[in-house]
C-alpha cells in the first residue's frame, strides 16, 4: 500500500512539473498583451483579421463652422518589415519582431475634395476618415509578434493649401500571434498595436512607449500635429445715410481672391445673404449687397488676398463713401466720391490675410454711403442769410458815403 502511494505521489509531482514547464513555454512564445502596451486581447480570445485606422486633416477657422474641405489627395501601401526589433512586455517576457508575411492590404486611398464640408473651429477641429487593413489573407507559419511597415503619400499639399504637420508619413503595425487552439484552423491574431517609430519597445520602461509614439493612425498626438488647413472669413455691410428712397436697393460689389504664393489648387466658399456659393481663388465673385445687409464668405484659406469694390449704379445718386474695419490688415481709403456705374479703386477695400500656416482671423468691414444735398445754388443755406445780410450792410455804406459827399459839395 505504501509503494502504491508513493508510486501515485510520484507521478502526480511528474505531471506537474511537466505541465508548469508546458505553461512556461506557452508564455514565452505567445507573450500575453497588457494594459494596451503590447496587445488589446487576452490570447485566449482571438481578435479579427481586419482593423481600423484614422487619417487626420486639422481644420481652423476663426469660428466653429462648417467649411469647404481642400482637395488632397494620401496614398497608402503595407508591407512587411525585418524590423528584428525586441518587444518586451511588462512582465518582462521578450520576443524579437518577425518580417510580416505577404497578403496584408490597406485602404490604397483616403480623398478629401472641395464639394464636401468639414467642420472647423480656432484650435483646430479633427476630421479624420478610416483605413481599412485586411490581414484575412495572410498566412503566419508560427507564433510571435510580426511588424509591418505603412507608407503614406501625397504630392498636392501645398498646392492646395494644406500645411504639413510634423507627424511621420510612416507607421509600424506590431500584430501579435499566437498558436490554434482546439477546434481553431490556423495561427490567429490575438492584438495589435500602432507605431510611429521602429524602436525596440519596452513595456517595462514607459519612456521606451513613448519614444515609439504610440499612435491610432495618421493622426496628431500630444506632442505631434497632423496634416492642418487654416481658413479665414470676410464679412461685408453695406449702410445708407441720408438716402431713405434707395435703402431697398442692392449695390453691386465685386470680390477679387488671389491665392497666396505657390497655391495652385481650386477652392469652394459658403457664401451668405445674396451671394452664391463661390468658387474662388484668382477669380472675381460678383455679387450685391443691400442697405444693412451682410455678405460674408467663409472658409477662405489662409494666404489669399480678397479685394473688395463697390459700384453706384444709382444714377441720380453721387455718395461719399467711407470704408471701415477693425483689424489692421484692412487697407482702405475713406471720404471718396462714387459716381454713377464707376468702379475705381478709391472706394475699394483690400484684405492682406494671415500667413498660409497660421489660424485666421474674421475680417469685418463696413461700406458706408453717404448722399449729402447741397443748395440749387452751390451755396450752403445755412450761410445764404449772412451773405444777404453781408451785401445788405456794404451797399447801405456805398450809399451813406456818395450821400455825405454831395452835401459836402
Amino acid at each position: 500500500m505504501k509503494r502504491i502511494i508513493r508510486k501515485v505521489t510520484s507521478i502526480f509531482i511528474a505531471t506537474a512539473i511537466v505541465a508548469a514547464m508546458g505553461l512556461a513555454s506557452l508564455a514565452a512564445e505567445n507573450i500575453p498583451g497588457n494594459g494596451n502596451v503590447i496587445g488589446s486581447k487576452n490570447p485566449a480570445d482571438p481578435v479579427e483579421k481586419t482593423l481600423v485606422i484614422e487619417k487626420e486633416l486639422t481644420v481652423y477657422n476663426p469660428d466653429t463652422t462648417e467649411v469647404y474641405a481642400p482637395n488632397v489627395t494620401y496614398n497608402y501601401a503595407i508591407a512587411g518589415i525585418d524590423a528584428n526589433k525586441l518587444v518586451t512586455d511588462s512582465d518582462g517576457v521578450s520576443a524579437r519582431t518577425k518580417e510580416g508575411p505577404s497578403g496584408a492590404t490597406i485602404t490604397s486611398e483616403i480623398k478629401w475634395e472641395n464639394t464636401e464640408k468639414v467642420q472647423a473651429n480656432s484650435t483646430g477641429f479633427s476630421n479624420t476618415k478610416n483605413l481599412t487593413i485586411d490581414l484575412s489573407s495572410v498566412t503566419f507559419t508560427g507564433a510571435g509578434v510580426y511588424r509591418y511597415q505603412i507608407t503614406e503619400t501625397c504630392s498636392d499639399k501645398a498646392a492646395n493649401g494644406v500645411t504639413e504637420g510634423t507627424i511621420a508619413e510612416v507607421r509600424y503595425l506590431d500584430v501579435y500571434v499566437r498558436d490554434p487552439r482546439t477546434g481553431e484552423t490556423g495561427y490567429q491574431i490575438y492584438g495589435y498595436v500602432l507605431f510611429e517609430n521602429n524602436n525596440d519597445i519596452d513595456g517595462t520602461d514607459n519612456a521606451s512607449v513613448e519614444a515609439a509614439v504610440k499612435t491610432e493612425g495618421f493622426v496628431k498626438t500630444d506632442s505631434l500635429t497632423a496634416d492642418s488647413y487654416y481658413t479665414y472669413n470676410v464679412s461685408v455691410t453695406k449702410t445708407l445715410v441720408n438716402d431713405q428712397a434707395n435703402e431697398s436697393h442692392a449695390f453691386p460689389f465685386a470680390f477679387t481672391f488671389t491665392k497666396a504664393s505657390g497655391v495652385t489648387g481650386d477652392f469652394n466658399l459658403i457664401a451668405s445673404y445674396a451671394a452664391t456659393s463661390a468658387t474662388a481663388m484668382d477669380a472675381t465673385v460678383s455679387t450685391t449687397i443691400a442697405h444693412n445687409n451682410t455678405v460674408t464668405y467663409t472658409g477662405i484659406p489662409c494666404g489669399t488676398t480678397v479685394n473688395i469694390v463697390e459700384t453706384n449704379d444709382v444714377a441720380t445718386a453721387t455718395y461719399k463713401v467711407t470704408t471701415t474695419g477693425a483689424d489692421a490688415n484692412i487697407a482702405a481709403d475713406d471720404d471718396v466720391l462714387l459716381n454713377f456705374n464707376e468702379s475705381t479703386d478709391a472706394a475699394a477695400v483690400e484684405i492682406n490675410s494671415n500667413a498660409v500656416d497660421a489660424a485666421g482671423t474674421d475680417f469685418d468691414v463696413t461700406f458706408t454711403n453717404t448722399f449729402e444735398l447741397i443748395s440749387p445754388t452751390g451755396v450752403a443755406m445755412a450761410v445764404l442769410p449772412f451773405v444777404i445780410l453781408l451785401a445788405f450792410g456794404i451797399g447801405f455804406m456805398v450809399v451813406s458815403t456818395k450821400k455825405r459827399k454831395e452835401e459836402q459839395a
